[in-house]
């Protein structure tokens, strides 16, 4: 790139980070899992348009030209000489139903803002912003009684966890990197249970309301190996942990009347406010993956989770009544039909297929699993280190049987990954 041109390139991608951290706090959405009422919410949060078009492949995929923060080691593919920049977008589209009812919407949000960098041969380094998880339940009924007359009792769970982080990682010999993502954990939980009584002019309605607010320090380890064959092919293995962790929170507890006007609702009395503090006990995960590669045409991956949920307590004194130890497998691949063809031969196509045996289970051994298909594309803009990246997901969660709720997802993936000099002076004679 001309100087003038890498300007106004970097001043885009600046632009992009300050218009996109905003809505890390607030994504727009109009409908959300109910089985995110659950633990710190909806966890299973879109990734990337590249791991996600592979079904979620990625403990052991490395590229030079995005970051793949799954496996921190994975940082090492950075070259030496180079600095990269992805950022990342999705929608998605979801049914939920049961036997009785149906409905739809949908949400969006960013998946990720990521730099990498190298600082000599053997240390790359990473930086970003990633959502942990999302919480967004709502759900009331009507009651008819002769002592309490008619009213309504409504539950409400908002808000989540994001990850600040620092990846660093380290080349100790060829062919082998090992990895550490140092993470910020921050964020909030509002938990709410109401008692209405939207016709009465004499009783009070009341509210008891808990907010959690997290910060907190995680951090999680990594490995991959790649070995050439004698044919120039590349099998690889990655591994990935990380440990148990307690995350403090400072917790509000608020109970108060009010009564409703025209919609609006008047606070009466603060009967009981009371400021704790305690933790939220996160489970250990450990991943493996392997990989067959033909480098610069093909990639094959199968990577296997294993998460003790079983260990989850949303606070520590707090019984874990629902949350068992989960599975997850997932295949995928990529490929490039030609490097040095034509526009649509440069471009690299992915698929990819998972199942996870959920981490939740109700009503007599029904476990909420989650299976999924994916599709996408590369993209290469010509004269250029930079990719978009599409995908395309169809994802099917949970069950109708006991009266459950199951759920249906189309989800939508965008990324934009570059690559550019990295305090590079060409010299000339």
């Amino acid at each position: 790139m001309h100087n003038k041109t890498r300007f106004q390139y970097w001043i885009i991608i600046v632009a992009i980070i300050f218009v996109a951290l905003p809505k890390f706090s607030k994504a727009q959405t109009s409908i959300s899992s109910p089985y995110s009422r659950f633990g710190i919410g909806e966890t299973n949060v879109f990734n990337n348009a590249i791991n996600n078009a592979m079904g979620g492949v990625g403990y052991a995929y490395r590229r030079n030209n995005s970051i793949n923060y799954m496996n921190p080691a994975s940082y090492a593919g950075i070259d030496t000489t180079s600095f990269v920049f992805d950022v990342g977008y999705y929608t998605e589209w979801i049914t939920l139903s049961n036997n009785q009812y149906k409905s739809s919407g949908n949400k969006a949000g960013l998946s990720h803002i990521l730099i990498g960098f190298p600082m000599g041969n053997k240390f790359k380094f990473a930086l970003g912003i990633i959502p942990m998880s999302s919480v967004e339940f709502n759900t009331s009924e009507t009651i008819i009684d002769s002592a309490l007359g008619k009213h309504t009792k409504s539950y409400e769970s908002l808000g989540g966890l994001n990850k600040a982080l620092l990846g660093i990682s380290f080349t100790p010999i060829k062919n082998l990197s090992i990895g550490v993502n140092l993470e910020y954990v921050f964020g909030n939980y509002y938990k709410s249970s109401t008692i209405a009584f939207p016709d009465s002019t004499y009783m009070y309605s009341s509210r008891v309301e808990n907010n959690y607010h997290v910060n907190a320090f995680n951090f999680n380890l990594g490995l991959q190996y790649f070995q050439s064959l004698s044919n120039g092919d590349k099998i690889g293995i990655g591994v990935v942990y990380d440990l148990p962790s307690k995350f403090p929170t400072d917790n509000v507890l608020s109970r108060y009347t009010f009564t409703t006007n025209a919609g609006l609702e008047y606070m009466k009395d603060s009967i009981h406010k009371e400021n704790s503090s305690n933790s939220i006990e996160y489970p250990s995960t450990i991943g493996l993956g392997l990989s067959y590669e033909k480098p610069n045409k093909l990639f094959i991956g199968i990577d296997g989770r294993y998460m003790t949920w079983s260990d989850f307590k949303f606070q520590s004194n707090y019984q874990n009544t629902y949350f068992v130890n989960n599975f997850k497998v997932t295949l995928g691949g990529e490929w490039r039909p030609d490097i040095y063809g034509n526009y649509f031969q440069k471009s690299i196509y992915r698929f990819g297929v998972f199942y996870d045996n959920g981490m939740l289970e109700f009503n007599n051994n029904n476990r909420i699993n989650e299976m999924g298909v994916s599709f996408g594309i590369g993209l290469p803009i010509k004269k250029s280190n930079t990719m978009i990246n599409l995908s395309f997901e169809y994802l099917n969660k949970g069950t109708k049987e006991n009266n459950l709720i199951e759920e249906d997802y189309f989800r939508i993936g965008l990324s934009f990954s570059a690559k550019d000099l990295w305090f590079f002076k060409r010299k000339y004679q």
